[in-house]
């Protein structure tokens, strides 16, 4: 069986009822009363939230959806739409005074009356120009920026903003005594596409286990609209980013190399089935090795033979 056969998900039904009833087993077990999650308009957090209303109904889940400045007009319509046929109620908080008050915005050039599609190429310029030879920005971002102060502000920029909507995830969901439901998966947790205590701060992570490729596959499987299966994932902190374009790889072909790195596969046998060149096999290799700390407790020194 090839690698992308073996990336097919053979009972998405299973799948379903594993999770549903690992996120029942959880609320009770964690004595909440119900479950609390960011609906940002894409199909991570659409699966996330059709799978929490599945296992605990519409009354005991809640919506947050936390736009600011440069988020996408059409995040907030595909979040309505997600919400409205869930019955959810659809909770926005507008996070840009925040962003502000902390002088994020300071770090940009200003985009008030800048037409979005003239933000857009602004964005993917500078990206081509921070990249620097490199196989994507991303993968400098990951490196401490390289040394660049433009690359570092950069992270502070867009980094704030995930860390800012986890706080908000957990001021309501503390109200309510509700379960934070993080919206990660497989993928972005292999390669670091994440923000540590940021979008990856929760109390439970539903589709963790999941590539993203197979992401989409449960997402039509249950009923998400297929325009949001199909439109292009993006973390909607600036204007065009699109995941692909940041990682510079298209899912399919970096969810068959990962599973084929997590599978011991032999890379030539990688490379033959994927049309992948060894220089992006070794691109991935270095996401996966360098955000090995992303993934882990923050480390603490040994003194158990100095304080026991």
């Amino acid at each position: 069986m090839s690698v992308r056969e073996q990336l097919l998900l053979a009972d998405p039904a299973a799948v379903v009822e594993r999770i549903t009833t690992f996120l029942i087993d959880q609320v009770r077990g964690q004595n909440r009363d119900g479950a609390i999650l960011g609906l940002s308009g894409g199909v991570d957090s659409a699966l996330d939230a059709c799978l929490a209303v599945k296992a605990l109904g519409p009354s005991r889940v809640s919506l947050l959806f936390l736009p600011e400045r440069d988020s996408s007009p059409q995040s907030r319509a595909d979040a309505v739409r997600v919400a409205t046929i869930l019955g959810v109620p659809l909770q926005s908080v507008s996070i840009t005074p925040l962003l502000r008050a902390v002088g994020a915005y300071r770090l940009e050039p200003p985009a008030r009356f800048i037409p979005r599609t003239f933000q857009e190429r602004y964005v993917e310029k500078r990206y081509r120009a921070l990249q620097e030879g490199q196989p994507s920005t991303f993968l400098r971002t990951l490196r401490g920026g390289d040394g660049v102060e433009e690359l570092r502000r950069s992270n502070a920029y867009l980094h704030i903003k995930h860390r800012l909507r986890m706080v908000m995830w957990y001021y309501w969901g503390e109200l309510r005594n509700q379960m934070i439901i993080g919206n990660c998966n497989l993928t972005e947790k292999m390669i670091g596409y994440f923000i540590r205590y940021g979008d990856s701060g929760s109390d439970v992570d539903l589709i963790a286990g999941l590539y993203k490729t197979q992401v989409w596959q449960l997402a039509s499987f249950v009923g998400v609209p297929e325009e949001i299966v199909q439109k292009a994932p993006s973390p909607d902190i600036a204007p065009g980013m699109t995941d692909e374009f940041a990682l510079q790889m298209h899912y399919e072909v970096l969810d068959q190399i990962l599973w084929g790195l997590a599978h011991a596969v032999d890379p030539v046998v990688i490379e033959d089935e994927t049309g992948a060149t060894a220089q992006q096999l070794a691109y991935v290799q270095e996401l996966v090795r360098l955000s090995a700390p992303m993934r882990t407790l923050p480390p603490s020194p040994d003194l158990t033979d100095l304080v026991s």
